[in-house]
């Protein structure tokens, strides 16, 4: 995708929106998306600098799980994090929010457990 996708987000004076720090959600989005950037991609360390300033503020009046969820986003963007290894953290959070599916997180869980088993079998064989 182009970085200048994100122009739309952008005002005349070649500043972000106003309107875009009221969206907490949507700042947080902007955030992790910005940290796809490639080097050159200015517009995205912009939107770096601009959610972060944003998102730092709206901590304190923001319920709690989405408070949590910014400062996590703030300490180690999903960009800068080995998957695997933010798991827990997210199967953790997921059923906080009341429109989730169960199945899924059904799902996610087994999928866990399963890759966690595979990787004691391959340390035992390892020791051995």
């Amino acid at each position: 995708m182009q970085s200048d996708v994100f122009e739309k987000f952008k005002d005349k004076e070649s500043k972000f929106k106003a309107t875009l720090i009221s969206d907490v959600q949507g700042l947080l989005s902007l955030y992790e998306a910005a940290h796809l950037a490639i080097r050159g991609e200015d517009i995205l360390d912009e939107a770096i600098a601009f959610a972060t300033t944003h998102l730092k503020s709206a901590v304190s009046h923001v319920c709690p799980n989405l408070a949590e969820q910014i400062n996590h986003a703030l300490h180690r963007p999903l960009r800068k994090t080995l998957p695997r290894l933010d798991t827990l953290y997210f199967l953790s959070i997921y059923p906080i929010d009341d429109s989730y599916n169960k199945t899924l997180l059904k799902f996610a869980k087994l999928d866990f457990n399963m890759l966690q088993a595979t990787h004691r079998k391959e340390l035992s064989a390892i020791t051995r």
